[in-house]
């Protein structure tokens, strides 16, 4: 649960929008619901906003300034509410005051401004009570009483607005809300108030300009489809590799190994749209051992520890094996596993694409010597295992000012050999491993005599000069104490080190050089373009390198490869971005190319991250003489609208398709192949490249749609239609639809329209005359009067029974019609205008006084067609006085 509420005073409020741009190829036409006639002065700001949340943007962060607060998404696009300026002479308005952020801790509690409240968001019940005491004669005591759950929120709207609202949860659910006299924030007709509710989705604007009324915006969207993000790609079978490991310890003494730990990777699946609601989302793993895909799905092979979204537009999930996992690595079968999310609501399950598993076993591992938690050299360095490795002569690993401090642990990282990765990288649990940090009692120095490790005290990781023994520390200068440190996990010795540490009285250690940055531009790259197989290159060939790297830094090709370690990307390649770096002179090396990146269908195109760039470092052997290289290839995935116009023939404005049905057997049926609602029927339409297939849906919408469904697998025999028919109120039905075009990616382009049912049919009922006769009743008909027509204004039922067109074109004979008569008269009727209910026969009689004037009422028919519509109609009665009957 997180949620920010922000509290902002403006006098006339203005939102700035920044100049990033957002690309999608959705439409949204429709305007933002009750904001375009409520704020005029904001709607476009907001109508972006929403616009932007809905295409699956993100609220990634909320900031207060000096005059207001700036919104950010995912895509690095700000919208600032800033408050409002002093107005010009004799202009009204004073400052706006500063913004206001109110936050859920960590802890539990409200801040605001980043200080803490004494009220918790969140209500834990008590431990229940202490039992009674036992009774007379060895009753038992009374039951204790469990105690009530406690939690505030800052209220937003009516009488709780800017106030703290208290709520209590009883032990049986029953909830109770009082308003605290304790404000949340300031109270002002020029105050505008956000809040950013991220466990019910909504940010809710109060106090705009033109809006009395809170506008709330959805901030969340329905899952539709998961993509896995790989690290590592299988050679073998293409899928993206998730990789077990089980780290083994060698028995002293024996050539056999115990068993210490299996590691518990994290993977990352993509989401679309990123914004998707997961609340109601319950996760697991289907699993396949196959030599194809074409195998039944089980859960037996794998379980989440833990699931959390990653602010980014992805989820993350930690996993467990659940049984032995020596059997994937066969070479003819394969372990492939998917992300199933199945919603709570209503079971509906979407699969993300295969994934291969992959177990190994290691048994070699060391203590890594790294910085900013990366090898200070490649290969991979590691301490020495053994103090006789250490001597006098032996470099220095670490330098100590002699009166300052020296901390460790950023210099070592256990590591496993057999892989080149950290324990951490390879999924071990970080709380899994520990680090002790110990002096041997002897370490003889230059003379042979002198023990340097008298000369350090040592707390946990930290060294400095022993003071207690050296008050001023400046004897302990050029002294080379040496610290070991193993490495454990779950408390079983993986690893030993032992770190040489020089003492100083200044530091000789040169600050490292900037970094030497190259950026390659890619520039805008289609999607749609991008080929399937082989996707899109941009490289950097030896011939730009000798230009833009070695003569720039003043080197020859030959001094590059002696001071630089091998390349490797910066951090983690977006997905879909596949960097390849060559060393030169390295063995093996023959291409024409320095760098080669490939985008491939996989790549983001709407949920990408902010900086769409790939780095690649070439690191330098020492960075006090030489800058680390850095080559950055920046591109930027664009894709055109790749979706099927509407049909002309069948548009009403600009995104509107009318059904009236049509005959299907025996019977009309509301009912409308998707394909005519597009241009030429689809005819000669064909997908653009990295697009798998098109198909037509439901918007996702709060109330969800009812009372229609799309059949069919794809866009070529999609049908809608109606299933409940039209209400006696309802002459017609909107139900928006998007045509969803899934891209390789995973992501989708989405169109929206909206297809709008029609009643086929309408009735009426002619005029009823009735007399008063002095000694008889008056009767009509009515079910003889009722006529239904279609829209075309040709009759299908008239004089109580079908027409031939009715039932040559309408079946309507064969449609099980059924009809209610009724009349609506008021009280000066007395009763006496009666109608059989079944048969429609409508009689007057009075209660034996002459009428002096004629009389008006309603008759009214109810026709119902089975499937299609209820039908109520009404027609004119008057009731002619004694007189006028006599005519």
């Amino acid at each position: 649960m997180n949620k920010k509420f922000l509290n902002v005073a403006l006098f006339g409020t203005l939102i700035a929008v920044s100049s990033s741009t957002f690309t999608s190829c959705k439409d949204y036409d429709d305007d933002i619901d009750g904001l375009t006639n409520r704020v005029s002065a904001v709607e476009g700001t907001l109508s972006q906003l929403e616009s932007l949340i809905k295409k699956g943007a993100v609220i990634t962060d909320v900031k207060s300034t000096a005059n207001g607060v700036v919104v950010t998404l995912s895509d690095n696009k700000t919208f600032t509410l800033t408050n409002g300026k002093d107005g010009a002479a004799g202009a009204i308005g004073a400052a706006g005051k500063n913004g206001t952020v109110v936050t859920m801790g960590e802890d539990g509690y409200w801040y605001v401004d980043g200080k803490k409240t004494e009220n918790p968001w969140k209500g834990e019940k008590g431990n229940d009570g202490v039992a009674g005491t036992p009774g007379t004669n060895g009753k038992p005591g009374a039951d204790g009483v469990t105690p009530d759950a406690v939690y505030f929120y800052p209220g937003t709207e009516g009488a709780a607005a800017g106030y703290w609202v208290k709520v209590t949860v009883k032990a049986d659910g029953t909830k109770t809300e009082e308003i605290q006299s304790t404000e949340w924030a300031p109270k002002s007709s020029e105050t505008v108030s956000a809040v950013w509710d991220t466990e019910n989705g909504y940010l809710t604007l109060s106090g705009v300009a033109g809006s009395e009324a809170p506008i709330k915006i959805k901030l969340t969207d329905t899952l539709r489809s998961l993509a896995f993000v790989p690290e590592v790609i299988d050679e073998q079978t293409g899928l993206g590799r998730i990789d077990f490991y089980t780290l083994l310890k060698k028995k002293k003494g024996s050539n056999e190994y115990d068993f210490v730990v299996s590691t518990n990777p994290t993977v990352t699946y993509r989401l679309n749209p990123q914004n998707a609601d997961v609340k109601n989302v319950e996760w697991n793993f289907i699993n396949r051992v196959v030599k194809s895909r074409v195998a039944g799905d089980n859960t037996d092979l794998v379980k989440i520890m833990k699931s959390e979204k990653d602010g980014k537009g992805g989820m993350n999930f930690t996993l467990q094996t659940l049984k032995n996992l020596d059997f994937v690595n066969n070479d003819n079968e394969h372990a492939i596993i998917a992300l199933k999310a199945t919603n709570k609501e209503d079971a509906s399950e979407i699969v993300s694409n295969y994934s291969i598993v992959k177990a190994q076993e290691l048994r070699e591992f060391g203590i890594a010597k790294v910085k900013d938690g990366e090898p200070i050299a490649e290969p991979t360095s590691f301490y020495p295992t053994k103090i006789t490795a250490v001597t006098v002569n032996s470099a220095n690993d670490a330098e100590l000012v002699y009166d300052k401090e020296l901390d460790l642990a950023p210099i070592v990282m256990a590591w496993a050999k057999e892989i080149d990765k950290s324990l951490v990288a390879a999924g071990v649990a970080e709380d899994e491993i520990s680090y002790v940090y110990s002096k041997n009692d002897e370490f003889l120095g230059e003379d042979g005599k002198t023990n340097q490790n008298k000369f350090i005290s040592l707390d946990g990781s930290v060294v400095k000069v022993d003071n207690e023994w050296l008050a001023q520390g400046t004897a302990a200068v050029g002294r080379t104490p040496v610290v070991k440190v193993v490495a454990k996990v779950k408390g079983t010795t993986m690893a030993t080190g032992f770190i040489k540490i020089n003492i100083v009285r200044e530091s000789t250690v040169a600050p490292d050089l900037e970094d030497f940055v190259v950026t390659v531009p890619v520039g805008e790259v289609e999607y749609s373009n991008i080929d399937a197989n082989n996707g899109f290159k941009k490289v950097m060939t030896w011939e730009d390198a000798n230009v833009k790297i070695y003569d720039a830094l003043g080197l020859s090709k030959e001094d590059f490869a002696a001071n630089y370690n091998r390349p490797s990307t910066e951090g983690k390649a977006p997905t879909g971005v596949r960097p390849l770096a060559n060393m030169p002179g390295a063995a093996g090396v023959t291409g024409t190319n320095m760098i080669e990146v490939t985008i491939d269908n996989t790549v983001a195109v709407y949920n990408k991250p902010a900086k769409e760039e790939v780095a690649i470092k070439y690191p330098a052997k020492n960075n006090k003489t030489h800058r680390n290289v850095i080559v950055k290839f920046t591109y930027s995935i664009k894709h055109a609208k790749a979706l099927p116009e509407l049909n002309p023939d069948y548009l009403i404005g600009s995104n509107i398709i009318q059904v009236k049905g049509k005959m299907e057997g025996e019977s009309w049926k509301l009912i409308s192949e998707m394909k005519e609602q597009c241009k030429n029927y689809l005819s000669g339409y064909a997908l653009p490249g990295n697009h798998t297939s098109l198909k037509f849906r439901f918007k996702a919408t709060t109330p969800v749609q009812e009372g229609a469904v799309i059949e069919g697998t794809d866009y070529k025999n999609q049908t809608i239609k109606l299933t409940t028919p039209f209400t006696t109120k309802e002459e017609s039905r909107d139900y928006q639809i998007q045509m969803v075009a899934t891209m390789a990616n995973g992501e989708e382009c989405v169109k929206d329209y909206i297809v709008r049912f029609v009643r086929p049919f309408n009735a009426e009922i002619d005029a009823i005359t009735l007399k008063t006769f002095t000694a008889t009743a008056d009767t009509k008909d009515m079910s003889k009067l009722v006529v239904i027509k279609d829209r075309d204004g040709k009759v299908v039922y008239e004089k109580g029974t079908y027409t031939e067109y009715g039932k040559n074109t309408y079946k309507l004979d064969k449609a099980g019609l059924s009809f209610a008569y009724d009349v609506d008269a008021d009280a000066s009727f007395g009763g006496k205008l009666t109608v059989v209910n079944t048969t429609g026969m409508v009689e007057w009689y009075n209660g034996g006084n002459d009428l002096q004037q004629d009389k008006n009422a309603t008759s009214v028919a109810t026709i119902n067609i089975p499937q299609i519509a209820k039908i109520k109609t009404t027609g004119a009665i008057k009731v002619l006085s004694t007189e006028n009957s006599k005519k």
